[in-house]
């Protein structure tokens, strides 16, 4: 039986209003604040129109910041997708001990992003990290941070996002691959299918829908990337690993810029929502 209309209101109704009081009115009073100079010390407020944005798109660090998304993003991405299924069809199959596994899997995701990136800096760290230990005690000099280092501190910030990403994305493929019949994995088997064809040929195929939400989240949170990096590097050394949010986040708070950090914000607010827009593209065309 269908719902009436009446019915369909007072079942949506009252999530409506939520995401209206503490998600919708809030983002459009942001927007309105990027069209003007306020700021929380700001004597009046005067209209400026799109001059924020303006100012971002013409600022060489934003850009920069862009760029880093983008090979953070290039990177990142595969490897979190490509570790994660590799982790998830060796955890398909119940074995003893299987359940614990998962949990010490997990444990990087459930890590906060601000401990995860506290605790690699440390661990890098070129007096009490376990490289320059490691150095030390073969009678070698101190090794130099990686995250200090321009050519390496991108990189180890993708490798260390990727550490903390993966299992999640593990967690969420498993039950689509334990949902896949078992005839399918011995017909595989029959045929004399090696484990990347078996992944090619059966995994894959079941898993397309489920790995284009994967992939579209893990975008999402790539562009969104911002605690790990602000306390593993804080955006250096110079502007090596610097973030469009970490970018708006600096703006705003340690150059008392408001409407250029919220404009910024908006900026990668776009970005996701055309994310979001293309999934919602692909995942209509997949549909039968």
């Amino acid at each position: 039986m269908s719902l009436t209309r009446s019915q369909r209101i007072l079942l949506v109704g009252p999530l409506a209003l939520v995401l209206a009081i503490w998600l919708i009115v809030p983002a459009l009073l942001g927007l309105a604040a990027t069209l003007t100079n306020y700021a929380p010390i700001e004597a009046s407020v005067t209209w400026v129109g799109t001059h924020n944005f303006a100012l971002i798109l013409a600022d060489r660090n934003f850009a920069t910041a862009v760029r880093n998304i983008a090979v953070f993003t290039a990177v990142a991405v595969p490897l979190e997708l490509g570790v994660g299924l590799g982790l998830a069809y060796l955890l398909r199959r119940p074995f003893p001990g299987r359940t614990a596994v998962r949990l010490v899997l997990l444990l990087p995701w459930l890590v906060s992003p601000v401990a995860s990136g506290v605790m690699w800096h440390f661990l890098l760290d070129s007096q009490t990290g376990f490289l320059d230990f490691l150095a030390r005690s073969v009678g070698l000099a101190s090794v130099p941070s990686p995250l200090s280092r321009h050519s390496l501190a991108l990189p180890t910030v993708i490798l260390v996002e990727s550490w903390r990403v993966a299992p999640l994305v593990a967690f969420l493929l498993v039950p689509g691959l334990t949902a896949i019949p078992d005839e399918r994995w011995e017909d595989a088997r029959l045929d004399g299918l090696s484990t990347s064809g078996t992944i090619r040929n059966v995994a894959l195929p079941a898993l397309r829908p489920l790995i284009l939400a994967v992939v579209m989240l893990l975008i999402g949170g790539a562009f969104a990337t911002f605690d790990s990096v602000l306390t593993m590097t804080g955006g250096g050394p110079g502007t090596e690993t610097i973030t469009p949010a970490l970018y708006s986040y600096d703006k705003a708070f340690s150059f008392s810029n408001w409407p250029a950090g919220a404009a910024s914000g908006w900026l990668i607010g776009g970005a996701v929502l055309i994310v979001g827009i293309v999934y919602l593209r692909l995942a209509s065309r997949s549909d039968p």
